[in-house]
């Protein structure tokens, strides 16, 4: 990985990234609890163990990996929305509408087929109405969850989730391949119409408080690369809920940082906001104050397959 700065006086530091992923592949044993859910032995990930306990385990079976190492779970064709959709993104409330979202959506018709991002072994195939893996029961719906055989960078197994499904061709125990049908798009449990619910989640895969950005995980789109970054202020302390505009001559996108201290930004990158599936191409990267009045512009450069990123330090929010 290169990191190439250019400061600027009080509010940038600009680092622009370049990444290339490597998939390690390993293999992971896996067996079915009485409840017919998953169960990893100890030297993987066992579900057995409270999540305050994950974070002090170590693996010698499952390696670190790079990030945008997963397909898109839709088929990338006419017709269909394989792209993340921009109005609920990761860590978004939709400005306090909506309860904070640890996912992102792919928004398609009804029985649109869904795919694995990635190879691994399925360690939930089901309802989620009684037992709890989002902030309540039958929040998900029918769901299927796969372990992946590859940790983040930092040391945590990775987990897919793939949620609100009509109907669920996988079972426990399964294992399946990249890409391997795992159902099709629904509306089951808390959605407003039918829609997939994507999320990826480290070490404790029926924990939803340990989810991550999905985008950093999926593959660039054809010729696109993405924009992250954070914004802080002058003591570091994150600034939740800020509107940061992206602006090329051709691309135009709003988002917000991150919405609260339930979200959990990459250790590594430890970012507070995504901006993918972008055209290469120089793009102005604006945030204003609470005045209405720019506290931040510079130009960010975005290139195919490559992800940029931008920390920001607000003087006056």
């Amino acid at each position: 990985m290169q990191i190439h700065c250019r400061p600027r006086a009080l509010f940038l530091g600009l680092a622009i990234v370049l990444l290339n992923a490597a998939v390690h592949s390993q293999e992971t044993s896996q067996s079915a609890d009485a409840n017919g859910r998953g169960a990893f032995s100890a030297a993987a990930v066992s579900v057995e163990r409270p999540a305050a306990d994950l974070a002090a385990m170590e693996s010698d079976l499952i390696e670190p990996v790079e990030h945008n190492i997963l397909h898109r779970p839709i088929e990338l064709s006419a017709g269909l929305a394989h792209w993340v959709d921009r109005s609920y993104l990761y860590g978004s409330t939709q400005q306090g509408a909506r309860p904070v979202h640890l996912g992102v959506e792919f928004v398609n018709p009804r029985n649109t087929p869904v795919y694995a991002a990635k190879a691994g072994v399925v360690v939930y195939a089901g309802a989620d109405d009684d037992f709890l893996i989002g902030p309540q029961l039958d929040y998900y719906g029918r769901v299927v969850i796969v372990a992946h055989p590859f940790a983040s960078l930092a040391g945590r197994q990775v987990f897919t989730l793939y949620g609100h499904l009509e109907h669920i061709t996988v079972g426990v125990g399964q294992k399946v391949d990249d890409l391997s049908l795992l159902g099709q798009i629904g509306a089951s449990g808390i959605a407003i119409g039918p829609h997939l619910h994507f999320e990826v989640r480290v070490g404790a895969p029926y924990d939803f408080r340990m989810t991550r950005n999905p985008e950093l995980w999926l593959q660039h789109y054809v010729e696109h690369g993405m924009i992250i970054g954070r914004i802080r202020d002058l003591d570091g302390e994150p600034i939740y809920g800020k509107r940061i505009s992206v602006r090329s001559d051709a691309v135009s996108r709003e988002v917000y940082s991150y919405e609260g201290n339930v979200v959990n930004p990459d250790p590594v990158w430890d970012e507070d906001f995504t901006v993918g599936d972008l055209p290469p191409g120089d793009y102005q990267v604006v945030v204003l104050n609470d005045r209405g009045k720019i506290a931040f512009a510079d130009t960010v450069a975005v290139a195919a397959y490559r992800t940029s990123f931008v920390d920001i330090v607000l003087a006056d929010a």
